[in-house]
């Protein structure tokens, strides 16, 4: 089974995920700023899953700004952009292509 941890800008990316996702479910604060430009570093280097994102958004009338979302939208962007890389390296490993 690969590690998605082994790559070491997937390790990094997760980890900042994390750290603002922490601080935020334990001091409901957080940097922002910071967590926005994660996610739009995020989304240039996975256009696979920013294109998925998008056509969600657009198909169920839900389209937000990153710059104007609400804390807890940003948050759970975070969330998925975590869980979509961790999940997509577990499916390679089972033979599933993504």
């Amino acid at each position: 089974m690969t590690n998605p941890f082994q790559d070491i800008g997937k390790a990094k990316s997760i980890a900042e995920h994390i750290n603002i996702i922490r601080q935020y479910q334990q001091t409901d604060s957080f940097d922002r700023d910071r967590a926005r430009e994660i996610c739009k570093r995020f989304n240039v280097e996975n256009p696979e899953y920013s294109s998925t994102i998008s056509a969600v958004a657009i198909a169920t009338n839900n389209l937000t700004s990153i710059d104007t979302a609400p804390d807890n939208i940003l948050i759970n962007n975070l969330i998925l952009q975590a869980s979509w890389t961790m999940g997509e390296d577990y499916l390679r490993t089972i033979g599933i292509t993504v």
